[in-house]
Protein backbone atom coordinates (compact mmCIF):
# COMPACT_ATOMS: atom_id res chain seq x y z
CA UNK A 1 0.00 0.00 0.00
CA UNK A 2 3.06 1.74 0.35
CA UNK A 3 3.54 2.69 -3.15
CA UNK A 4 -0.17 3.34 -3.68
CA UNK A 5 0.80 6.23 -0.75
CA UNK A 6 3.83 7.62 -2.60
CA UNK A 7 2.26 7.87 -6.51
CA UNK A 8 -1.33 9.40 -4.70
CA UNK A 9 0.96 11.89 -2.89
CA UNK A 10 3.85 12.47 -5.57
CA UNK A 11 0.88 13.21 -8.17
CA UNK A 12 -1.06 15.67 -6.28
CA UNK A 13 2.02 17.58 -5.66
CA UNK A 14 2.82 17.72 -9.03
CA UNK A 15 -0.86 19.26 -10.05
CA UNK A 16 0.05 21.61 -7.47
CA UNK A 17 -3.13 20.43 -5.55
CA UNK A 18 -3.41 20.18 -1.65
CA UNK A 19 -5.10 17.94 0.13
CA UNK A 20 -8.05 20.18 1.21
CA UNK A 21 -8.33 20.45 -2.48
CA UNK A 22 -7.99 17.02 -3.41
CA UNK A 23 -10.83 15.84 -0.58
CA UNK A 24 -13.20 18.97 -1.90
CA UNK A 25 -13.14 17.26 -5.27
CA UNK A 26 -13.51 13.59 -3.81
CA UNK A 27 -15.62 14.75 -1.92
CA UNK A 28 -14.04 13.47 1.35
CA UNK A 29 -12.76 14.65 4.14
CA UNK A 30 -8.96 15.67 4.74
CA UNK A 31 -7.79 13.45 6.75
CA UNK A 32 -9.21 10.76 4.70
CA UNK A 33 -6.68 11.99 1.93
CA UNK A 34 -4.00 11.94 4.54
CA UNK A 35 -4.33 8.88 5.55
CA UNK A 36 -4.09 7.41 1.79
CA UNK A 37 -1.19 9.82 1.52
CA UNK A 38 0.25 8.29 4.59
CA UNK A 39 -0.46 4.36 3.81
CA UNK A 40 -2.68 4.00 6.81
CA UNK A 41 -6.02 3.88 4.79
CA UNK A 42 -7.44 1.77 2.21
CA UNK A 43 -8.68 2.89 -1.17
CA UNK A 44 -12.32 2.61 -1.73
CA UNK A 45 -13.45 2.10 -5.37
CA UNK A 46 -14.69 5.56 -5.48
CA UNK A 47 -11.44 6.74 -4.42
CA UNK A 48 -9.98 5.08 -7.19
CA UNK A 49 -11.96 5.94 -9.70
CA UNK A 50 -11.58 10.02 -8.88
CA UNK A 51 -8.28 9.75 -7.90
CA UNK A 52 -7.47 8.18 -11.46
CA UNK A 53 -9.78 11.21 -13.13
CA UNK A 54 -8.14 14.07 -10.98
CA UNK A 55 -4.43 12.93 -12.43
CA UNK A 56 -5.33 11.40 -15.53
CA UNK A 57 -4.09 7.39 -14.65
CA UNK A 58 -5.59 4.09 -14.90
CA UNK A 59 -6.42 3.00 -12.02
CA UNK A 60 -4.63 -0.40 -12.68
CA UNK A 61 -1.30 1.92 -13.22
CA UNK A 62 -3.01 3.26 -9.61
CA UNK A 63 -3.99 0.22 -7.78
CA UNK A 64 -1.41 -2.17 -9.54
CA UNK A 65 0.49 -2.58 -6.00
CA UNK A 66 -2.75 -3.03 -4.38
CA UNK A 67 -3.93 -5.59 -6.64
CA UNK A 68 -0.42 -7.51 -6.05
CA UNK A 69 -0.78 -7.46 -2.17
CA UNK A 70 -4.52 -8.82 -2.34
CA UNK A 71 -3.62 -11.37 -4.81
CA UNK A 72 -0.77 -13.17 -2.31
CA UNK A 73 -3.10 -12.62 0.17
CA UNK A 74 -5.88 -14.96 -1.85
CA UNK A 75 -2.80 -17.35 -3.07
CA UNK A 76 -2.31 -18.23 0.82
CA UNK A 77 -5.61 -18.82 1.38
CA UNK A 78 -5.44 -20.63 -2.39
CA UNK A 79 -3.24 -23.66 -0.80
CA UNK A 80 -5.69 -24.36 2.28
CA UNK A 81 -8.86 -24.40 0.58
CA UNK A 82 -10.70 -26.93 2.29
CA UNK A 83 -12.60 -29.83 0.01
CA UNK A 84 -16.06 -29.66 -0.45
CA UNK A 85 -17.94 -31.43 2.05
CA UNK A 86 -19.86 -33.68 -0.79
CA UNK A 87 -18.88 -34.20 -4.25
CA UNK A 88 -21.28 -32.45 -6.66
CA UNK A 89 -21.52 -32.23 -10.42
CA UNK A 90 -19.81 -29.00 -10.50
CA UNK A 91 -16.31 -30.29 -9.03
CA UNK A 92 -14.42 -30.62 -12.21
CA UNK A 93 -15.74 -26.63 -12.81
CA UNK A 94 -14.30 -26.11 -9.59
CA UNK A 95 -11.02 -27.72 -10.12
CA UNK A 96 -10.93 -25.73 -13.31
CA UNK A 97 -11.36 -22.40 -11.70
CA UNK A 98 -9.37 -22.98 -9.10
CA UNK A 99 -6.25 -23.50 -11.33
CA UNK A 100 -7.26 -20.44 -13.65
CA UNK A 101 -7.60 -18.25 -9.97
CA UNK A 102 -4.04 -19.47 -9.25
CA UNK A 103 -2.91 -18.83 -12.92
CA UNK A 104 -4.36 -15.19 -12.47
CA UNK A 105 -2.34 -14.78 -9.59
CA UNK A 106 0.61 -15.52 -10.91
CA UNK A 107 0.16 -13.02 -13.81
CA UNK A 108 -0.58 -9.91 -11.69
CA UNK A 109 2.28 -10.56 -8.89
CA UNK A 110 4.25 -10.93 -11.64
CA UNK A 111 3.33 -7.57 -13.09
CA UNK A 112 2.98 -6.05 -9.91
CA UNK A 113 4.17 -7.74 -7.19
CA UNK A 114 7.15 -6.86 -5.36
Amino acid sequence: MQNFAHTLSVARRQAGLSQADCAHLLGVSASHISKLEGGKATPNVPDLCGIALLFGRTMEGLSGTLFAEHAKEVQERLFDLPEPRTKWLGHFNRSNALERLSDRIERVIAAHGS
